[in-house]
C-alpha cells in the first residue's frame, strides 16, 4: 500500500514540476500587442516606435511567472523584416521578455499572420500585423511620401481603414496618426 501511495505521490509531483514550466495562455500577455489586437513593426532606425516593442510576459496555469522560458514570434508572408530584427528571447525571473519588431508590409485579418509561441506552446495568435511601412503594394523597410499618401487616403476614408488601423477599431484615426508620424517625421528606416 505505501508503494503505491508513494508513486502516486510521485506522479503528481512530477505532473506539478512538468506544469511549472507550461504557459498557460490565459495568463500570458504580448504588450501592447495585446491592446492593439495585433502586432505592429516598424523600420527600426533611427530608433524603434512604442508601438513595436513587445513585452511578453510568460506565466504558467498557476499565474506563477515562467523563469528561462524560450519567446518566438513567427510572421507570415505578408512582412518583411529589418535585418537587425531578432524574433526570439528567453524570459526573465519574472516571466518577462522584450521583443522589438523591425520591418514593413501588412497583414490584415489574415488567420495566424503573428504568432507568439512560447516554450513550444502558443500564448497568442494575431490575425493583423502592420506597419507604418505600407504604401498599398508592400513594405521596402523605409517610411517615405508613397507611405504617407496611403496612410492619408485612409485618414480621409478615400480608402477602407485597413492597414494603417493599426489599433484595429476600424478607424484609422487619431491613434494611428500618433503611430504613423513618430516613423515619418524623422523618417525610420531599416538600414542607417
Amino acid at each position: 500500500m505505501k508503494k503505491v501511495l508513494f508513486s502516486l505521490l510521485g506522479l503528481a509531483l512530477a505532473s506539478t514540476v512538468a506544469s511549472a514550466d507550461v504557459p498557460d495562455p490565459s495568463f500570458c500577455s504580448v504588450i501592447p500587442a495585446d491592446n492593439l489586437n495585433g502586432l505592429v513593426l516598424a523600420p527600426n532606425l533611427p530608433s524603434a516606435i512604442p508601438a513595436s516593442i513587445n513585452v511578453v510576459t510568460v506565466k504558467n496555469n498557476a499565474n506563477a511567472p515562467i523563469s528561462g522560458a524560450s519567446v518566438v514570434v513567427v510572421l507570415g508572408a505578408s512582412n518583411a523584416l529589418c535585418g537587425s530584427t531578432v524574433l526570439t528571447g528567453t524570459t526573465n525571473g519574472s516571466g518577462q521578455t522584450t521583443i522589438t519588431l523591425g520591418g514593413g508590409g501588412c497583414a490584415h485579418n489574415i488567420a495566424l499572420s503573428g504568432i507568439v509561441k512560447a516554450n513550444g506552446v502558443t500564448i497568442r495568435s494575431y490575425s493583423n500585423v502592420k506597419s507604418p511601412d505600407y504604401d498599398g503594394a508592400s513594405g521596402n523597410l523605409t517610411v517615405q511620401l508613397a507611405d504617407l499618401i496611403k496612410f492619408s487616403n485612409e485618414f480621409l476614408d478615400v480608402d477602407p481603414n485597413q492597414c494603417h488601423d493599426y489599433d484595429n477599431d476600424a478607424n484609422t484615426g487619431l491613434s494611428d496618426l500618433i503611430v504613423f508620424s513618430t516613423t515619418f517625421i524623422n523618417p525610420n528606416s531599416c538600414t542607417p
